[in-house]
């Protein structure tokens, strides 16, 4: 078997485990049979991103595979398997050419110059994120430029539908930062929205707030170019990375970068206890 097969199977038998999980409901009760949403979550980012880079966004696979498996149901994951093994035996019929007219437009294509960021948080930490709200205006991002639903002018207008509005917004070119934190990995919402999140966005950049460390959640997304919040070296990068992907012109000269970096470090420290 070769190595896309390879990986597509592996998706299978991961959506399989996460099925195992599941708990039955009580007697008395009425509903859906839910699995581990942890688990649940991995698994849906692997195979949104597998579907997204190999298939394409306009593929009938991955934009089924999104709007049908949203929640941690066995009923939803069953659904989800059910399209994996679709395109395996596609992938294993065409030799594993498909063609979607954006097929090949994956998560390695040049990047455009962004137009957006997406902050991806729990609403517990609205304190920590007005901090890194202002960090980035103070980069020289702008506040219509900032997509993040705690603060009014920042995010979705009212009335409109929660998923459908992040897809709106991250079809375009945006970055989505996942500001990671203890409640965030106890909101079912924020689960949900880092999976459609991350298998929709270009750019992203995980942020972990401490008693968090990396270690806690290499599991769940991959923490290419993550950041710890306090560390001084990766945010003077995530400044220059910021600069790079928004062709800023004007930039921060270095001495008041670290006065407002300084400034940030030590107003978001007091919002968690550092280890």
């Amino acid at each position: 078997m070769n190595t896309q097969l390879d990986k597509i199977q592996k998706l299978i038998d991961n959506g399989n485990s996460v099925l195992k999980t599941h708990k039955p409901n009580a007697p008395n009760v009425i509903g859906f049979a839910t699995c581990n949403l942890e688990l649940f979550t991995t698994w849906k980012i692997q195979a949104l991103s597998f579907l997204k880079n190999n298939c394409g966004l306009s593929s009938p696979y991955y934009t089924e595979f999104f709007s049908k498996v949203s929640t941690p149901h066995m009923s939803q994951i069953n659904i989800g398997l059910g399209i994996l093994k679709a395109v395996l035996e596609d992938f294993d019929e065409n030799n594993e050419t498909l063609d979607y007219s954006e097929s090949n437009q994956s998560a390695n294509s040049n990047i455009k110059e962004l137009k957006k960021i997406f902050i991806s948080h729990a609403t517990k930490d609205k304190v920590i994120i007005e901090e890194i709200i202002e960090l980035l205006e103070s980069i020289g991002v702008e506040s219509e430029q900032i997509f993040c639903s705690s603060f009014e002018g920042y995010g979705i207008p009212l009335g409109e539908n929660f998923l459908e509005e992040i897809r709106k917004e991250l079809s375009s070119d945006v970055l989505v930062l996942f500001v990671l934190t203890e409640n965030f990995y106890e909101s079912k919402v924020c689960l949900c929205e880092m999976g459609a999140a991350w298998a929709l966005s270009k750019q992203h950049i995980p942020i972990v707030v401490p008693p968090l460390s990396y270690s806690d959640i290499q599991g769940v997304i991959p923490l290419t170019q993550g950041l710890i919040i306090n560390d001084i070296t990766k945010l003077n990068s995530f400044k220059e990375r910021i600069e790079e992907l928004f062709n800023f012109k004007n930039k921060l000269s270095f001495s008041t970068w670290e006065r407002k970096r300084e400034r940030f470090i030590r107003d978001v420290e007091t919002h968690f206890s550092v280890s």
